[in-house]
């Protein structure tokens, strides 16, 4: 018999699978104990990235450090330079048995050392938008990480964007990932600034849809997850956790994984 109440999938049946398939990558790969047992669902809010700050380098300096220390990353050797200093190069590969992470603020973790560091730069003008910022920094760091394991995201080079935009989803940063995925620009486009939107490769759907596997797995509630969200996008974000309910088979695949 058909449900007419039945709700809706956000995303089709093809990109539900490559989602889950992408976190049991991640989980395989990226330290599923960190995952599980430390990392939080970073908020765009003042008690995730305190701060006074007084120049725009300053203040993407602070969300850097910041961003860094929520990804567990803080033991490596990066470090975020001017855009007007940094000169692109391509990274030395670090010695990793394997890629380990620790958010805690423990430092439990050795150093690792590198002949050049990992640099990163920001783009200036995003400095005035800090979720777009700190979402960029988030997806260059998941680069830095998949390219450091050598381990080629699911679908190779072709999807390696918009993977690694899902592991830094799959890190904590869901919720600015989201909000920054789309930037209407308006009626008269007199406020607009396309350079300091973060470019995205999801869609918003998708971002969502990968936000509330994260929070399914982590088991943080939905008031939890959608209080900074941007207003449509809670429906949006309960339309995808009724979709991941309806796959209890992958989802038992992921959670013994813990």
């Amino acid at each position: 018999m058909l449900n007419f109440f039945s709700s809706k999938p956000l995303i089709d049946d093809i990109s539900c699978e490559w989602m889950f398939d992408t976190f049991e990558w991640a989980l395989t790969h990226f330290d599923h104990q960190e995952f599980f047992q430390r990392s939080q669902l970073i908020q765009p809010t003042n008690d995730f990235f305190p701060g006074n700050i007084d120049s725009r380098h300053g203040m993407a300096e602070t969300i850097f450090n910041h961003v860094v220390k929520y990804a567990g990353l803080s033991h490596w050797p990066l470090q975020l330079q001017a855009p007007q200093l940094f000169n692109p190069q391509p990274p030395a590969l670090l010695d990793l048995s394997a890629v380990q992470r620790d958010s805690s603020g423990n430092h439990t973790l050795p150093a690792l050392v590198a002949l050049q560091p990992l640099a990163m730069t920001y783009n200036h003008q995003q400095a005035s938008k800090p979720g777009d910022l700190a979402s960029s920094y988030a997806h260059h760091l998941a680069q830095h990480m998949v390219a450091q394991s050598q381990q080629l995201p699911l679908g190779g080079a072709e999807d390696f964007n918009a993977s690694t935009e899902i592991v830094a989803i799959f890190m904590g940063f869901g919720v600015m990932m989201a909000n920054s995925a789309y930037t209407f620009r308006g009626g008269c486009g007199s406020c607009y600034n396309a350079q300091a939107n973060r470019q995205a490769t999801l869609s918003e759907d998708h971002v969502i849809f990968a936000l509330a596997l994260f929070c399914r797995l982590k088991g943080i509630a939905t008031g939890d997850a959608t209080r900074n969200l941007k207003g449509y996008l809670r429906r949006n974000f309960k339309q995808a956790l009724k979709q991941i309910e309806r796959e209890p088979v992958r989802l038992q695949q992921l959670l013994a994984l813990k």
